[in-house]
């Protein structure tokens, strides 16, 4: 048995998608005869008193830009008093002076502050390129959520390589047990940010809308990212008013219907450390649209239509095969179905404890 400590930040904002991958781990990893300590700069939303192996530390900070502040001076300070063996970080980030007795294991999700800084706040990105970096050095084990951030992690930090291993997310909504209906709509989920590559799927859709005599409207759905353009305006000047719907932010409870009612989920990005919409459709058996590189074609893995991103026509050209072809479209609903059940929360969960676990005991 262990003391674990674990960054718990993401638990006490609404709705991150590392808050939903960190309490996906924790409901599971729980469980275990472990001893937790969740550390946090301010109060959690979720309440863990009824758990005996659990205590729950946080602070009062009120302002976002103080957050990492906090994490560096207070938690190796909590860390020292609990006398914790092991700290785990779902959030890219380590206290940087832990004791050095602490075993160290750090979660990354993506490399955008390299790949695609211009999506992400001055602040964000300088927290990044300050704080990553140290914390994949000193890290005892690092996990990604994709085969594909691994490689991106090589390539940029080969020292990391021995320690790094792969771990996939799963959907966050339950399976289904058939494919839906064909769906009337395509759909698009995820921020509304540049690296999305929302500006070349709305000038395919244009470009779809005036090859097809009954085109099928797109919705949209997500809040506003960095470094994106307004996204009524982009419509507007392609002249699509008509077949765009947009959304902005669906709680998790209104997505499954969502996804289930669509005829594709469009989701053609140029960068994705996971891609947790493809997984999410996949769960709903809906049809998937995506990119040919990267994590989207990793986690897609043969059961989505692959498309070149930077192709404008052949985004429009396979928008026509998902609106006319629709032998093809139940034939990729079968596929996400079948896909979906190949990614699982308590595999994820288990793969994790046991690299928290055997990184201690390589310590020892």
């Amino acid at each position: 048995m262990a003391k674990i400590a674990v960054d718990a930040r993401p638990l006490s904002i609404r709705t991150t998608g590392i808050g939903r991958y960190t309490l996906a781990l924790l409901e599971l990893m729980l469980e275990s005869e472990h001893e937790w300590y969740l550390y946090s700069d301010k109060p959690l939303l979720r309440s863990f008193e009824s758990l005996n192996n659990v205590k729950v530390r946080s602070g009062t900070v009120s302002k976002s830009s103080l957050s990492s502040i906090f994490s560096q001076v207070v938690f190796p300070l909590w860390a020292w008093k609990d006398k914790v063996d092991i700290f785990w970080s779902p959030r890219h980030h380590l206290p940087l002076f832990l004791g050095p007795s602490v075993v160290r294991v750090v979660t990354i999700h993506d490399l955008v502050w390299q790949r695609f800084p211009q999506t992400m706040s001055r602040f964000g990105l300088l927290l990044e390129r300050l704080l990553m970096p140290p914390s994949l050095m000193m890290a005892d084990s690092v996990i990604t959520v994709s085969q594909s951030v691994s490689k991106d992690l090589q390539q940029s930090y080969p020292k990391c390589t021995r320690k790094i291993k792969a771990i996939h997310e799963a959907p966050f909504l339950g399976l289904a047990n058939r494919p839906g209906p064909l769906g009337n709509y395509f759909l698009f989920v995820g921020t509304i940010e540049p690296r999305k590559n929302l500006s070349s799927l709305l000038q395919a859709y244009s470009l779809y809308r005036s090859s097809v005599t009954d085109p099928l409207p797109l919705k949209i759905c997500g809040g506003k990212g960095w470094g994106m353009p307004e996204l009524e305006g982009m419509v507007r000047a392609l002249g699509i008013e008509k077949g765009v719907e947009i959304l902005g932010h669906i709680v998790d409870d209104q997505l499954a219907k969502l996804y289930q009612e669509a005829r594709a989920l469009l989701i053609p990005s140029l960068y994705e450390g996971f891609g947790l919409p493809i997984v999410e459709a996949f769960s709903q058996g809906t049809a998937v649209l995506t990119a040919n590189r990267g994590a989207m074609a990793e986690i897609a893995g043969g059961a989505a239509l692959i498309v070149n991103p930077d192709s404008v026509e052949e985004i429009a050209q396979s928008l026509i095969v998902l609106s006319e072809d629709h032998l093809k479209v139940m034939e990729l609903q079968c596929s996400a179905l079948k896909r979906a059940s190949e990614f699982s929360w308590d595999r994820a969960a288990a793969e994790t404890l046991s690299l928290i676990e055997s990184s201690f005991q390589a310590r020892q």
